[in-house]
């Protein structure tokens, strides 16, 4: 028998509980209707309404008074999913490899596909990440060269926050050349331990002098290519950042077209699968849809959780018993649809980690079906609006950044402390330069250096973190020195006036003696008069000084600093980075350099 725990009992889809209210109106109608029915007793004489009015009819009507509705009820409560028990509910992963590839040529910004074909593939891209692929994906990114930008990885967020950062500008050599990000993704998947694995590949097209080198790629190497073409035949201009309009060498406005038989071509020689970009899911859809390589898995007990055991289809049954009374008047069928519909529809076990992620972003269903909390935060923050923004954002560096721009520099801290980056340690240093601390401050900017020795905003901050904890360690060691004078001062008072007392008795012994001329006590009397002014405004100025040093002491070292010094310091803390695309410029610059070429890449001959 199940045991009730009524602290735990809740309903998996409480919206449907609103079916209540249109079943208490039929229950109502129903009784009314039963109501007006037995009005004929009040016309009729008793000995006359046995006569009259069949028992029959009665007996008839009455179960269709009680039945129907609480059938109705029952099938109500039942989807919506009451729960009391949660159950172990083991994950099971597949050892499966595979390699998200991106083309982001220059082609990638025509305009045929709206915005263009960059931001349809980077949307396709994370929805693909996110969900249809289980098991661990890489990340290559190519224009006239390749450049790995994740490993392997089981982390989809971290995937998408990466294929959102990249663009055809941070690419180092501008071009296609699609056969070295083949040559990376075979490297990957081998080196991951994957002797086979499926590459997913985003473009808008290859050249013909590429076809013969990729076919031969293909041929001698076990991997499937699922690959999405992005454009049309038609083509469209490129539209670049400044609004104009990409030109060739002779001045002619390019047009990249799709010619999608090529790479056709490859996914079928492949065994694969090739799809063309779609406004829905289904080319994801289909191009996710490939059996598994190895059918090899296993139960991941760091992601087993509990799962809340759905008790609504023990109330389905009793609500098919409530409804057999109803049979003869044709309503059995529209219940059994009822009860077919809520068994289609309705799994019998919800995750607790699904539902409890979007009760914790706190947002409306009607906005997690259209944007993602990212692009919310996004959003939010564009406007204005950081408090929101810092409550719906998932990402840490977009949660940090909201926190920063409204005041939390603490909660900054903390946000910024879980990107393991040298953006997330620059960031924390312009967290702990807010708060006033510079020594900490200096300590991550020195950090983010050694991360990204390229940083320059870094560096600019690290040079103004160091002179101002030198300036707050000068105040601190002034202020201690000054209470030590101040204690020193209060010990030795009682001397001091011992010996001026002492002074004062003798100076006035030594005025009483009579002047020997009669004008001399006059000029005496002028010229100590003219002396004793004299020591009181040095005194003065003297007071005046050292109140001034001690405002001045006071004042924390940034309110120290002139207005054009305290305006130079807040344009360079508010230079918040929550933003990777820069750093996976600088690691794609330094691993060009690296590579040193001997000649350039095939694809550098062509520039979109």
């Amino acid at each position: 028998m199940l045991e009730l725990h009524l602290e735990l009992f809740h309903f998996l889809r409480p919206w449907w509980l609103l079916g209540v209210i249109p079943v208490l109106l039929i229950g109502w109608l129903l009784w009314h209707q039963g109501r007006a029915r037995r009005g004929w007793h009040e016309v009729i004489a008793p000995h006359l309404t046995e006569r009259l009015v069949l028992k029959s009819a009665k007996q008839q009507r009455q179960p269709l008074r009680w039945s129907l509705p609480l059938a109705l009820l029952c099938l109500v409560f039942a989807l919506a999913g009451p729960t009391w028990e949660q159950r172990p509910q083991p994950v099971y992963q597949l050892n499966a490899g595979q390699v998200i590839v991106m083309d982001l040529s220059m082609s990638m910004r025509a305009t045929d596909l709206n915005p263009n074909r960059l931001e349809q593939m980077r949307f396709k891209a994370m929805s693909l990440a996110n969900d249809y692929l289980d098991g661990e994906t890489g990340l290559i990114a190519y224009a006239g060269d390749a450049f790995i930008i994740s490993p392997l990885t089981r982390d989809a967020a971290s995937l998408s926050n990466l294929i959102r950062a990249l663009s055809p500008e941070i690419m180092p050599v501008q071009g296609s050349y699609p056969q070295s990000a083949l040559e990376l993704a075979d490297q990957l998947l081998r080196e991951a331990g994957y002797a086979e694995g499926d590459i997913y590949w985003f473009t808008d097209g290859i050249e013909t002098r590429d076809q013969t080198e990729l076919t031969n790629f293909v041929r001698n190497h076990p991997h499937r290519l699922a690959i999405m073409a992005l454009g049309s035949e038609q083509g469209a201009p490129i539209s670049l950042l400044d609004g104009n309009l990409l030109r060739d060498r002779g001045g002619d406005v390019v047009v990249p077209k799709l010619t999608p038989e090529r790479l056709q071509t490859l996914a079928e020689l492949s065994n694969g699968r090739f799809v063309q970009w779609r406004q829905d899911a289904q080319d994801l859809e289909y191009l996710s849809s490939l059996p598994p390589l190895s059918r090899d898995g296993s139960e991941s007990d760091e992601q087993r959780g509990d799962a809340w055991y759905d008790m609504g289809p023990w109330l389905l049954l009793t609500s098919l018993l409530l409804f057999l009374p109803s049979a003869r008047r044709g309503l059995l069928l529209l219940a059994g649809l009822g009860l077919l519909s809520s068994a289609l529809l309705t799994p019998p076990v919800y995750a607790q980690q699904a539902s409890s992620a979007a009760s914790e972003d706190g947002l409306a269903w009607h906005q997690q079906l259209w944007q993602t909390p990212y692009q919310q935060a996004d959003a939010a923050i564009q406007q204005e609006d950081y408090e929101r923004a810092a409550q719906i954002a998932t990402d840490p560096l977009q949660r940090g950044t909201a926190n920063y721009k409204r005041g939390a520099y603490e909660q900054a801290l903390q946000d910024f402390s879980q990107v393991d980056s040298a953006v997330g340690y620059y960031n924390q240093g312009n967290s702990l330069m807010k708060m006033e601390r510079y020594d900490e401050a200096a300590n991550v900017y020195r950090e983010a250096l050694r991360r990204d020795p390229n940083l320059q905003q870094a560096e600019q901050n690290l040079e103004l973190a160091e002179q101002l904890a030198a300036a707050q360690q000068q105040q601190q060691q002034g202020e201690g020195e000054q209470q030590e004078g101040e204690q020193q001062e209060g010990e030795q008072s009682p001397q001091d006036q011992q010996q001026s007392g002492e002074q004062n008795s003798d100076g006035s012994g030594e005025q009483q003696q009579e002047p020997e001329a009669g004008e001399q006590p006059q000029q005496q009397q002028s010229e100590e008069q003219r002396q004793a002014e004299a020591a009181e405004s040095n005194e003065a100025n003297a007071q005046d000084d050292r109140e001034g040093e001690e405002q001045q002491a006071q004042m924390t070292p940034a309110e120290q600093l002139s207005e054009e010094q305290r305006q130079q310091l807040e344009q360079w803390l508010n230079r918040i980075e929550d933003n990777p695309a820069y750093l996976l410029q600088r690691k794609m610059l330094e691993e060009a350099k690296r590579r040193d070429r001997q000649s350039p890449p095939q694809g550098v001959e062509k520039q979109w």
